[in-house]
């Protein structure tokens, strides 16, 4: 380069000094005549055309040098040691032809990527006319590509998009079935976007849909198949019901007729053996009555007509009916209730004592030394909408001291036919079906059970109810002296 620069000052030089030679030598602009002039002004013109010449090269080089500094700036990775040629052009020419290259191999690579997808991929202006379609969008419609360019994307002539409407959104997603090419019917999840490229301006938009027909035709078997298998359950329910129901009657006559047995004479042994006959047809009638309940619950049949009832007599009667059995094993059982529970509640008072004769049953029944203690707690709702009353939720806890349930035991106690001691050596009594109904008639009326246990210290059993109570019914439930527990011992 300056090698160039020097040869055009010298040639400058050169003719500045032949004009400058030609002015000043009277006898050639003589001699000349008219032609001095002209020979004068071709100098003159020489001078000018070099220097300007020599002023866009410069000018030239310049450019070419910033758009090479720029190509390595951002090619810096790709390129190699700095290139040796002197001429400057030549090194920038190879800079445009290593990015041109480069930028060959990354468009090669994005459309093997594209074209090697599954999924439907189009490009489309906002008119709705296709720009672009892979390979799979192309034999999806059964046509050549070229045929598709400019034509309307599927998304138009379905009518998913506002291409006439109004300007299209920037992303949005939607499902639609469509026929492919051999008529099956295939349906696509469609991702919509505009393409900006950093711009503010919208250039295109560009659609992909992805195959979920099997997603689609599982979801629906898997939806086929449930409610097949909870008709059979109900019918299963049912018929257990039914079957339930009809034996119930045959056993409570012969229970209703043993007991007319038993008041005639009879001898030592046939009063032991009717006596037998009684306690096997109660057990039966015990087991048949789980069956029943379990059945109507699981077929949604349960019946939990709410009326009002008295807590402390609702708890009276269990205690009557259980504290016989706990004074025969030497076991005390109290009942308390907190001075803040109502005394006249809203609910369900025979589901009520259901749950606390399983839970309190299975306590004595696993409780060898000690106590049981049933304490009841409430926390009190808001005003109900349809009527003046108030929500209130019912809090209890049924503590034993007995053997206690190990940890890895404490997931089968709320499932069907399943007991803690399954094995055939086992000394207690009993079907596993009294935890799974309490726990079931607790949901059933908005509650909850949980349990929490140690071996060799005992259990307890907590689980709520939801009630309502009028405002005014808030009386302390047991006639106690004021600051003693209100309580009901065995």
């Amino acid at each position: 380069m300056k090698r160039k620069t020097a040869l055009i000052l010298a040639l400058t030089c050169s003719l500045v000094v032949a004009l400058a030679a030609v002015i000043a030598d009277d006898n050639v602009r003589e001699k000349l005549g008219s032609t001095y002039y002209v020979l004068a002004l071709s100098i003159i013109g020489c001078v000018l055309l070099v220097l300007a010449g020599y002023v866009w090269d410069r000018a030239l080089i310049e450019r070419l040098k910033t758009l090479r500094d720029s190509a390595r700036s951002s090619n810096a990775a790709d390129t190699g040691p700095e290139d040796s040629d002197p001429d400057a052009i030549i090194g920038v020419a190879r800079q445009i032809e290593r990015m041109a290259r480069k930028l060959q191999q990354i468009e090669a690579s994005y459309r093997g990527i594209v074209e090697d997808q599954a999924d439907l991929i189009c490009r489309y202006r906002a008119d709705g006319r296709l720009t672009f379609v892979n390979g799979a969008y192309a034999s999806f419609l059964g046509r050549k590509r070229q045929d598709l360019l400019g034509q309307p994307c599927l998304l138009c002539s379905a009518g998913l998009l506002p291409f006439a409407s109004g300007p299209l959104p920037a992303s949005a997603t939607f499902e639609h079935e469509s026929a492919e090419s051999g008529h099956r019917r295939v349906v696509h999840s469609w991702t919509h976007r505009a393409i900006t490229e950093g711009s503010p301006d919208v250039l295109e938009y560009q659609a992909v849909g992805h195959d979920i027909t099997a997603s689609k035709e599982a979801e629906v078997a898997l939806r086929a198949s449930k409610e097949a298998a909870e008709s059979a359950d109900r019918a299963k329910s049912e018929f257990l019901a039914i079957v339930s129901h009809e034996i119930r009657t045959p056993i409570n006559a012969v229970i209703g007729f043993s007991k007319l047995l038993k008041d005639t004479p009879l001898t030592a042994e046939q009063a032991s053996h009717l006596e037998m006959i009684i306690t096997s047809g109660k057990t039966l009638e015990t087991l048949i009555g789980d069956i029943l309940d379990l059945s109507k619950i699981e077929a949604g049949t349960i019946e939990t007509d709410d009326s009002p009832f008295a807590l402390r007599a609702c708890l009276e009667e269990v205690h009557a009916v259980l504290a016989p059995r706990a004074r025969e094993s030497g076991l005390t059982l109290e009942i308390r209730i907190a001075t803040g529970v109502p005394a006249i509640l809203n609910g369900n008072a025979a589901r009520l004592k259901q749950i606390l004769n399983n839970l309190v049953g299975n306590a004595i029944k696993f409780t060898e030394r000690g106590s049981i203690n049933v304490t009841v707690d409430c926390v009190r709702g808001d005003l109900l909408p349809s009527a003046d009353r108030r929500s209130v939720r019912l809090q209890f806890a049924v503590r034993d001291t007995g053997i206690g349930i190990p940890p890895d035991k404490l997931d089968l106690l709320f499932k069907p036919f399943s007991q803690v001691d399954s094995s055939a050596k086992r000394r207690r009594g009993g079907t596993g079906l009294g935890l799974i109904i309490a726990k079931r008639l607790c949901e059933h009326m908005g509650g909850a059970i949980s349990v929490e246990s140690r071996v060799g210290e005992g259990s307890t059993f907590y689980f709520t109810i939801l009630a309502d109570y009028h405002p005014g019914d808030t009386s302390e439930p047991f006639n106690s002296p004021a600051g003693a527990p209100n309580s009901t011992p065995a």
